[in-house]
């Protein structure tokens, strides 16, 4: 009886799934599964592609629409072992109107490993290439979400293209990158409302943001553990709450030019390196930032210079520092005229 309501339930309620397996792809990674994914997608233009649990070895592009969900079994079950050196593993692009527009669509509960860092590979691109190679110009990667998926070992964990807005990134894990999420500069249309929360962005090699497009970001309950810098970004909006921020450097936060807000609430800096001595947990260039740092508590291990470089034009106010900062960080900034690291601050 059971057996023959689960068998009903697509029919009845008009679920477009269709399983990987038939097409077939291959979970024991031994067989290329590119064409297979590709072939799923192609037939079932509308709905959800299952992933049964497996490894897949993908060594090109699946392609999908923003009206298509890829969804697996579990981010250590269902894995998509991505092996190309120079391309996007899953682009999520399609042309505006018809009806993918104004859509939602999953990437849901997968695990998508490339060959590395140090390679050009990308593990999800969103939305239109400007250069026209990964996907057209003028395509759509609007409302395309990221949920329970763990993305690892590519140059770019996940890259942002033209025409890009209202991505959400929840219960996931973006690691071993040398970039976790990255803006090139000049995009079209793109960045409105870009959300991450209960996440977990770490052990990037680089950067675990790298914004040069000024995109708005909305983080919360996540976690930036030992990328190279948590955040740089080339002007950008910045909203960072109940976030715990941990690394060996204390150059948490590095903005080298553009004009940028910064808002960092509720939220803990935790320096662990047990030795030595850095200059900096913000950094900032000549430009303008406008800085609110609230409730935020911060830990320090060895010495630092400053909590931040103060340069160009800053506006904003620091207030409710916490942590062991007054003993392990040597001053406010390097202005002159702000000397001391006090509880509160305004500028």
């Amino acid at each position: 009886m059971f057996a023959l309501i689960g068998f009903f339930l697509p029919i009845l309620f008009n679920v477009h799934t269709v399983s990987a397996a038939p097409c077939p792809a291959d979970p024991t990674g031994v067989e290329d599964s590119t064409a297979a994914f590709a072939k799923c997608l192609a037939a079932h233009p509308n709905g959800e592609l299952f992933i049964p649990a497996g490894h897949y070895k993908i060594s090109g592009t699946i392609t999908m629409t923003r009206n298509q969900n890829l969804t697996g079994e579990g981010s250590r079950a269902s894995v998509l072992k991505c092996e190309s050196t120079t391309s996007a593993c899953i682009v999520a692009a399609d042309n505006s109107g018809g009806v993918n527009n104004y859509s939602v669509s999953n990437i849901q509960d997968l695990g998508i490993e490339g060959p590395g860092p140090g390679t050009s590979s990308i593990g999800i691109f969103l939305g239109g290439d400007p250069s026209g190679k990964i996907s057209s110009k003028q395509a759509f990667g609007d409302s395309v979400n990221l949920v329970g998926v763990r993305v690892a070992r590519f140059n770019h964990g996940v890259e942002w293209g033209n025409n890009a807005y209202l991505n959400k990134i929840e219960r996931s894990l973006i690691l071993e990158n040398d970039v976790a999420l990255y803006v090139p500069a000049a995009l079209h249309n793109s960045g409105e409302a870009i959300g991450i929360a209960d996440s977990a962005i770490f052990n990037n090699k680089q950067n675990g943001i790298e914004d040069h497009g000024n995109f708005e970001w909305m983080i919360q309950s996540t976690s930036f553990d030992y990328n190279n810098t948590a955040i740089q970004f080339y002007g950008a909006t910045i909203h960072a709450i109940n976030c715990h921020f941990e690394q060996e450097r204390a150059q948490v936060f590095f903005q080298p030019s553009g004009f940028a807000t910064l808002s960092i609430r509720d939220s803990e800096i935790l320096i662990q390196s047990p030795a030595g001595s850095d200059k900096y947990i913000l950094s900032t260039w000549p430009q303008s930032l406008n800085l609110i740092v609230d409730n935020v508590s911060i830990w320090s291990n060895h010495a630092v210079s400053y909590f931040m470089r103060m340069q160009g034009s800053i506006s904003g106010s620091v207030t409710n520092l916490y942590g062991n900062g007054n003993k392990k960080i040597g001053a406010f900034s390097d202005d002159p005229q702000r000397p001391s690291l006090r509880p509160n601050e305004a500028f």
